[in-house]
């Protein structure tokens, strides 16, 4: 069974990315023998990969690597710099499989620079990525005729070339990412592998579930449960939710609901204030940070959930799989890799103008008895058939051997260590010239005061 390097966030990291690599490392263990990689001093919280893998610190990498001891190296690669950094720099030292969880880094990016206060950074990663065009970019910015980049046009400058340039192939989760990568570096092979549902239930014990998990986190049973789940920043759209669930509620169809938040609130996304002004203190809850099988009972407690997302980073969501795999009916925007989602599977609302109106008619819609018992049958068949874990574990291991036989390989890669090479080889003469002549101009000043 052939040896591979794994680098992933993983728990305590508070990370979709660390909930991801340990349901998938388990299902992967099967076609691969794998050394999982962390920082030195982290204490891994899964007991299952504790047990299972062989947990080795980033700093035993190099000689391990030098010694041939992987046939494959994988790296996780995502938006979230303290959750990254390290797994970053070594990658870019050794060349590997980078599984690419955002289509732009834009976000990492900007917290390795500028908030190090290193703004030529910032431009050269720019000017490395996106040439001329991205240091218009920049100079707009820093004149204040433009916001942040990474907040508002981070598709169109994603600043994931290093990333492309250094990676033997790459995994992605949509055919979104796969296309405009391709348009990006058509030199690395890229593949895609869904991204998994964890759990699937079985579509006869959907109602037996909610009722179950409603007892454990004293939820009532009668009540209509709405809520949107994971990280809460202004992306995830909540104050567009609470307009609507305001809306509904004053035209009186919404009767006795609850509408759950659950997850950490970023602090600039204050939503206290909206919802005592929208009358709303009653019916919403913020629950802050809970654990995964919290998370999932909230879920299953469910009866619509929303993953809204916008503006995107191209990226994929674990949480709306996660909800997939429950059956249960969710509102998503129309936007990046959710827009692949077959219409009847998910429920697609635009964004900005159209937002909140579409929000208000696909809830008025999933009231209705009926398509609320269609749609989650339907949900649970497509997830079944197309994102189990196990098809994801299929897919890599499909990928990592084209890879290593060379089926398929980074044509810039090898081009990328001769100019390393020479670059290297030209400051060694360089240097050694420099030397000699030094050493030269040295022993002439002594000859002129030979006696």
């Amino acid at each position: 069974m052939d040896k591979i390097a794994y680098f992933s966030p993983l728990n305590p990291i508070r990370s979709g990315i660390s909930d991801y690599s340990e349901d998938l490392l388990p299902q992967l263990k099967v076609y691969f023998d794998i050394d999982v990689y962390v920082p030195r001093g982290f204490e891994i919280e899964n007991e299952i990969i504790k047990k299972n893998f062989c947990i080795k610190t980033h700093d035993e990498f190099a000689n391990l690597y030098a010694g041939n001891q992987y046939k494959s190296i994988i790296y996780h690669m995502g938006n979230n710099f303290h959750a990254h950094k390290e797994i970053y720099e070594i990658m870019l030292q050794f060349p590997g499989i980078v599984v690419l969880h955002d289509f732009s880094l834009h976000h990492f990016y900007a917290a390795k620079t500028l908030e190090n206060g290193n703004l030529k950074s910032y431009e050269d990663e720019m000017f490395y990525s996106h040439g001329n065009e991205g240091l218009l970019e920049v100079e707009k910015f820093k004149k204040g005729e433009i916001p942040p980049i990474w907040e508002t046009n981070s598709l169109q400058f994603p600043l994931n070339l290093r990333v492309l340039d250094s990676a033997a192939g790459v995994i992605v989760h949509s055919h979104f990412a796969q296309k405009h990568l391709h348009e990006i570096a058509s030199y690395v092979p890229i593949a895609v592998a869904p991204i998994p549902a964890p759990y699937i239930a079985d579509a006869n014990n959907i109602n037996k579930a909610k009722y179950e998990a409603r007892e454990h986190l004293s939820i009532d049973q009668q009540s209509l449960i709405l809520s949107t789940l994971g990280f809460i920043n202004h992306t995830k759209r909540v104050d567009k939710i609470l307009d609507a669930l305001y809306e509904l509620k004053k035209e009186k169809i919404l009767g006795d609901f609850k509408f759950y938040i659950v997850g950490q609130v970023a602090e600039n996304y204050p939503l206290g204030d909206k919802i005592r002004k929208l009358n709303l203190s009653n019916e919403v809850i913020i629950t802050g940070f809970v654990d995964l099988q919290d998370f999932d009972n909230y879920i299953a407690a469910s009866d619509i959930c929303f993953n809204l997302r916008y503006p995107t980073q191209g990226e994929n969501s674990a949480s709306l799989l996660r909800i997939m795999g429950h059956g249960k009916p969710v509102i998503t925007t129309d936007i990046g890799s959710f827009s692949e989602f077959p219409e009847g599977i998910v429920y697609k609302v635009s964004y900005e103008k159209k937002e909140k109106d579409d929000i208000i008619k696909f809830l008025k819609l999933l009231l209705n008895d009926d398509e609320f018992n269609k749609v989650s049958h339907a949900i649970i068949d497509y997830t079944f058939n197309k994102h189990t874990i196990l098809k994801c574990a299929q897919d890599y291991s499909d990928f990592i051997n084209k890879i290593q036989k060379g089926e398929e390989s980074n044509i810039y890669l090898p081009l990328k260590n001769v100019m390393i090479s020479y670059q290297n080889s030209v400051k060694f003469v360089m240097n050694d010239i420099l030397d000699k002549n030094i050493k030269k101009f040295i022993d002439s000043i002594f000859d002129l005061f030979k006696v």
